[in-house]
């Protein structure tokens, strides 16, 4: 699962706060979180295969935590060549 926030000053691959985010959905064995994106506070999750609606609620109350609630779920298909 890769990280990236974005803010005014560009990309920032070392934010604590999508680390954190990041070891809560592996504790809940989320695995098919392509990317976790968070940019001024909205966490776009891409998404390897369709999620779940339980999948989306556990996201969305582990984004809470951080006292966060704008989310958006995008999938990505990756074709074989």
């Amino acid at each position: 699962m890769r990280i990236l926030r974005t803010d005014g000053a560009g990309e920032n691959y070392a934010d604590e706060r999508l680390r954190t985010l990041r070891k809560m959905l592996t504790y809940h064995d989320l695995k098919h979180i392509y990317m976790l994106h968070d940019r001024k506070g909205t966490l776009t999750v891409i998404w390897e295969k369709e999620p779940t609606k339980e999948e989306k609620e556990t996201v969305s109350d582990s984004w809470e935590f951080f006292c966060e609630y704008e989310i958006e779920h995008k999938l990505i298909i990756f074709k074989q060549l």
